[in-house]
């Protein structure tokens, strides 16, 4: 009976040292989780830049910008998702929406 006391007041012990720890499959989770996002950003990024790009090498090729992503899309052959984009037809300048 006294080691029983024992054994439960040592599972009780390290139950209760375990629960003030941080949990390592959380931290796995929360470090996957931001991995993720960080790639989503840096794609992003790249993303814009390639358009912007697209949009010069089409001024250069038809003296003006275009009149609108779907131009450029047809343009360039690149999916454009036009609700993830402002563009300035005037200027070339496409930015992300945030």
């Amino acid at each position: 009976m006294k080691q029983q006391a024992y054994i439960l007041m040592a599972f009780m012990v390290s139950a209760g040292l375990f629960a003030c720890q941080d949990n390592p499959a959380q931290q796995y989770g929360d470090h996957v989780i931001k991995g993720y996002k960080d790639a989503q950003q840096v794609r992003e990024k790249a993303d814009v830049s390639q358009l912007r790009r697209s949009a010069q090498d089409f001024n250069v090729m038809n003296g003006r910008y275009p009149a609108d992503l779907k131009e450029l899309e047809q343009f360039s052959k690149i999916a454009i998702d036009a609700e993830k984009y402002d563009y300035d037809p005037a200027t070339g300048e496409i930015t992300a929406k945030q």
